[in-house]
């Protein structure tokens, strides 16, 4: 039998790339009015008198904005490819003695949103995964990486803060009276992902290597599937709704 889900995937992803194309479009748009009302000897040009050239000036606001937004709609788009990929072929691969939640979104200490894209509980221990979905050449030497477009943090931040968090919404359960260790792993989604990974700060694998980092990990746990059920509530009743 399959894996447990206990929360699928949600939609911050999708509503993430709905929003970016919006305002790409919204920026490009605004570019094409300004290039039809500045451009001399144009029917639909307009003379603003003094204020032509600061206006000249100001069209590349709208195209670095639609460059920004454009990025964050691609970025959105691998991301949910890269999800979806990793939730099958954990489906496929770990059994029912696994509970998988989806797309967790947490407030971190500064207050911002930060979206965890799955956690494994396992009778062996908890998992933070972060999920990318690259394909290109990638290199992370310790702390240090160097990743292909979309350039954003460091993977491996991202997936330690995930996991600090995942381990407040434990202790905060009450469930187990001794501190979990959440390890947190970066997983790169993409066949067409190159790595070169020397020394890491913690795990970074490909998909095909995902289950075994999971089922062989060996911390000293031994959880009940009573205590991965409440566990599991405990994560998704302190995440924010």
């Amino acid at each position: 039998m399959t894996l447990k889900i206990l929360k699928p995937s949600g939609k911050y992803l999708e509503r993430q790339a709905q929003r970016s194309l919006l305002l790409a479009i919204l920026c490009i748009t605004t570019t094409l009015v300004l290039i039809l009302v500045l451009t001399p000897k144009l029917p639909t040009r307009i003379d603003f008198g003094d204020y032509a050239v600061p206006l000249a000036i100001a069209i590349t606001l709208p195209i670095i904005g639609f460059w920004h937004y454009w990025r964050g709609y691609m970025s959105s788009k691998m991301g949910i490819e890269g999800e979806k990929r990793v939730t099958q072929f954990l489906q496929s691969k770990l059994s029912d003695d696994y509970y998988l939640i989806n797309d967790v979104l947490y407030l971190n200490r500064k207050g911002w949103k930060e979206n965890i894209d799955h956690i494994v509980l396992g009778p062996n221990g908890v998992f933070a995964i972060e999920t990318k979905h690259y394909s290109g050449n990638v290199a992370c030497k310790g702390s240090y990486w160097q990743v292909p477009f979309p350039f954003g943090r460091s993977p491996s931040s991202q997936a330690m803060g995930n996991a600090f968090w995942v381990n407040e919404a434990i202790k905060a359960s009450h469930v187990l009276t001794l501190n979990v260790w959440v390890e947190p792993i970066v997983v790169f989604s993409n066949p067409h992902a190159k790595l070169e990974i020397i020394d890491p700060e913690i795990e970074v694998v490909t998909l095909d290597k995902l289950a075994d980092s999971i089922i062989l990990y060996n911390n000293g746990y031994n959880f009940s599937p009573e205590q991965l059920r409440l566990m599991g509530e405990g994560i998704l009743k302190r995440a924010p709704h």
